[in-house]
């Protein structure tokens, strides 16, 4: 649950949802328009399985666009994709970098408590922290 706390954070500071929501839209819109104006894509699932192979890049070229109108949306929707894509590789990578600095609070926090009660630890406990304390000991160089 953390975790996608986390994530969802970090998609909305970077405003990435609008760009994803943008883009769905844009996919749909694109599709619907599709089959209007290219013979060669007639139905809603071929305009769907053709813009998913364009802004992949996949291109397999079962369907192609030949019109003026099925060409600017193809390169409308591939552009867009290729944004989307780039976009998501940042978002994870931010999620991944936010997720390890969570952690590290939350391990420093749990150290901290530790030592603020000190007195009250066994001597197993005690022995667990300083070797804790050893391996965290950075030495100057």
């Amino acid at each position: 649950m953390k975790r996608l706390r986390v994530l969802w954070n970090v998609i909305r500071l970077t405003g990435a949802s609008y760009v994803f929501i943008g883009f769905v839209a844009v996919l749909a819109g694109a599709a619907v328009v599709l089959p209007r104006v290219e013979s060669g894509i007639p139905t809603l699932g071929d305009a769907l399985w053709y813009l998913f192979v364009s802004f992949t890049t996949i291109g397999f070229g079962d369907l192609v666009a030949v019109t003026f109108a099925g060409r600017l949306i193809t390169v409308v929707v591939s552009l867009y994709g290729i944004v989307v894509v780039a976009l998501l590789t940042g978002v994870l990578v931010s999620f991944y970098n936010e997720l390890l600095k969570v952690r590290a609070r939350s391990s420093l926090a749990e150290f901290v408590d530790e030592l603020e009660h000190l007195t009250e630890l066994s001597p197993e406990q005690l022995q667990d922290l300083s070797e804790r304390v050893r391996q965290r000991r950075v030495l100057p160089p």
